[in-house]
């Protein structure tokens, strides 16, 4: 009797091991790093506890951690549809199960928080515990650009050290950055710009002087402000002697490593995101400006003023203060000056009263008439994803600037695309083209800087009305600087804007591939190839019924032969600007890091670069020209002097080529935190060539 029970509870615990066996299912892989595609070992793959409950599993908890060989095998309940991946240092990862599939290849990605402890220098990763020397690191995020359009601008005030202005408020202008303030008298004192491991050339802002000071508007953009801020990761700002040691000479007033962001393992990841700004118009109610009535007073009481005797008697005494205004033309049209300023306001006559005080009722807001609200909008869209063996980032963008000017805008369009490859355990090759156009419409300045409004609006008197009741033109005869009036160089800023033109259409291009033999997690060789092509046309216009050309004409008369001649002939003004800026950059390195005993620490480093630029510009200018017949007319000069100091072509070009050679070693002491670095740069003008012709 007892056998035969014995027999049947093996026959039952039998069947409970079959019916167990038949409801789960074992599920093996391996974990491998998305970096280097090497084995992670004790890794964690779990089912989560939500998953097992809906699972109708008993247990709470399933999970197992990968061996030697990064392999695992986890046997799960058959309703069981998901698992999980985890390792310290990499982001999570969730492995969806298919049917009739029991083994998978897990690659974890790199977590953004751990990579927050790596700096880019350009040159090579290093740990944020290692460093010694002034670097700082800013991830690029929306709340950091704000309403920036470039990343220059977008720096401000983000980092402790550097200081970052706008050179104008319009829009596209680029910001000058001091990194630890001036670093050189003479000297560029710009920083060096370096893109995913190559240095950019033309990010140099010009310097202002008595050439450009009244052209600030209109200064020229960087080659960085064709990058768009969405396409950047992070930011590292190497600050001092120490960090920058590595990249030479061209590193004294610092660098700005840009890190853009790449392709991770996993499904497509579709973004798309827009900004739309308002800028209001200025405020300028607590600039205190005068109003009409004390305009006209101020006037009255400095022709109030006798005039100055210079010499005793030997020539006509000279105001004091200039005998400008409306208030002396009007004066000067009843001669009453000298009545004025010996009898006052009764000496005048009625109608000299009556057109001074209709003065009084003129209140023009220039501030209201030449600025305007203004709207910008952006629009950026990226795709990124991949495979073990490929990841990808593709985005496009497109921004439109107005600027509180009528007439000012910055266009851009940037188109970015990085593709990464991992041919084997040991070859990696990647490609990254950045490519934009950039499109910048403004008004060609005068000698006094007129056309710039916010100028123009502090000196106008606010008397002065820009338009007659037919709507025709009326000038302004007191800012320019002169004590007399002249009938011939009235100016009227509308008239201005309607007649002059500055377009500037600036394309970029810049594309880097880089090769990398990882042989082992100590022995690493690198090499990148990068190419940037920045071509910059440019087109400056002044009519014939501009301020502009009427100033040139009346200051570049002579007589000749008792006949006044002027040098400039009727006609407008058309000057064409092409540049177009190269360069080629070959880096290659080596790179060999080891721990001994989990205390002794040791990185070295070294390689090679060589690159060399081109800088080829061209301009020419043309007078008399006539924008219907597209023809232009002959400068008359009074003789050849005269001639050679008027340059209406002109070329210039500059090669430059270069070789450096570079060494980094670091040893570290991990159990007492000691750290010792060495830096070797030693760098060769190979050639150097300027060519400059004029005609």
């Amino acid at each position: 009797m007892r056998k035969k029970y014995l027999c049947i509870l093996i026959c039952l615990f039998a069947n409970a091991l079959a019916f167990a066996s038949a409801a789960n299912r074992t599920i093996t892989g391996v974990v491998i790093s998305g970096e280097d595609n090497e084995p992670l070992i004790g890794a964690s793959v779990y089912v989560n506890a939500d998953d097992l409950k809906k699972a109708g599993a008993s247990q709470t908890s399933l999970g197992t951690i990968t061996d030697m060989d990064g392999k695992f095998s986890i046997s799960i309940p058959e309703k069981v549809t998901r698992l999980h991946c985890s390792y310290i240092g990499f982001e999570e990862q969730d492995i969806v199960l298919q049917a009739g599939k029991d083994t998978y290849r897990i690659v974890l990605q790199a977590s953004a928080h751990t990579l927050g402890d790596v700096v880019v220098t350009g040159y090579q990763e290093l740990e944020r515990r290692k460093l010694t020397a002034a670097i700082a690191k800013v991830d690029v995020t929306d709340g950091m650009v704000g309403a920036a359009k470039s990343i220059d601008q977008a720096l401000a005030g983000q980092i402790a050290g550097v200081a970052v202005t706008t050179t104008s408020g319009a829009p596209g202008a680029p910001a000058r950055i001091r990194i630890r303030g001036t670093a050189s008298l003479n000297g560029t004192q710009d920083p060096l710009w370096v893109l995913d491991g190559i240095p950019l050339e033309g990010t140099d802002i010009p310097e202002i002087n008595k050439d450009n000071d009244n052209d600030i508007v209109n200064m020229s953009q960087s080659s960085i402000a064709g990058l768009s801020p969405n396409d950047i990761e992070s930011i590292t700002i190497l600050k001092d002697a120490a960090a920058t040691a590595i990249y030479g000479a061209r590193a004294a007033n610092g660098v700005i490593v840009v890190t853009t962001k790449r392709g991770k393992t996993g499904k497509p990841v579709i973004n798309f995101n827009t900004k739309l700004t308002y800028t209001p118009n200025l405020n300028t109610s607590r600039l205190n400006l005068l109003n009409s009535e004390e305009k006209v007073d101020l006037e009255l009481q400095l022709l109030k003023e006798a005039r100055f005797d210079i010499l005793w008697g030997l020539t006509d005494p000279i105001p004091v203060f200039p005998e400008k205004g409306k208030v002396a033309a009007i004066m000067k049209q009843y001669n009453l000056i000298d009545i004025y300023k010996e009898q006052g306001w009764n000496g005048l006559t009625p109608e000299a009263q009556n057109a001074i005080n209709k003065l009084k009722t003129i209140n023009t807001d220039w501030n209201d008439i030449l600025f305007r609200d203004a709207f910008t909008q952006e629009y950026n869209f990226s795709i990124s994803g991949g495979s073990e063996k490929v990841t990808y980032y593709n985005s496009l963008g497109y921004v439109k600037e107005n600027g509180n000017v009528p007439g000012v805008s910055m266009s851009r369009f940037n188109l970015t695309s990085k593709t990464s490859y991992q041919i084997n355990k040991i070859l990696k090759i990647g490609m990254s083209i950045f490519a934009n156009r950039r499109k910048n419409n403004t008004f060609m300045t005068d000698t006094y800087g007129l056309i710039n409004p916010i100028y123009y609006s502090r000196i106008a008197n606010p008397y002065f009305a820009p338009f007659d009741e037919q709507g025709n033109y009326l000038y302004d005869y007191d800012v320019v600087r002169s004590n007399e009036t002249d009938e011939k160089q009235g100016f009227n800023i509308f008239e201005e804007r309607a007649n002059t033109n500055k377009e500037s259409v600036t394309t970029a291009i810049n594309s880097i591939f880089d090769v990398q033999l990882r042989f082992n997690d100590q022995w690493k060789v690198y090499s990148q190839i990068g190419v940037q092509w920045d071509q910059l046309s440019q087109e400056e216009y002044a009519g014939i019924n501009s301020y502009n050309i009427r100033n040139i004409r009346e200051t570049n008369k002579y007589w000749k032969n008792g006949v006044q001649t002027y040098l400039i002939p009727e006609g407008g003004m058309l000057k064409t600007t092409n540049s177009t800026t190269s360069q080629l950059t070959w880096k290659i390195q080596g790179e060999y890091k080891n721990t001994f005993g989990d205390i002794h620490d040791i990185q070295i480093m070294a390689g090679s670069e060589i690159r060399k630029n081109w800088v080829d510009n061209q301009a020419s200018t043309g007078y008399g020209y006539d924008p219907k017949k597209l023809t232009f007319q002959n400068l008359i000069f009074k003789d050849e002097a005269q001639a050679n100091d008027w340059n209406l072509k002109t070329k210039s070009y500059k090669e430059n080529a270069f070789a450096s050679f570079f060494a980094n070693g670091s040893y570290t002491l991990i159990k007492n935190q000691f750290y010792w670095e060495i830096v070797i740069h030693w760098e060769e003008v190979c050639a150097w060539m300027v060519l400059i012709y004029s005609e």
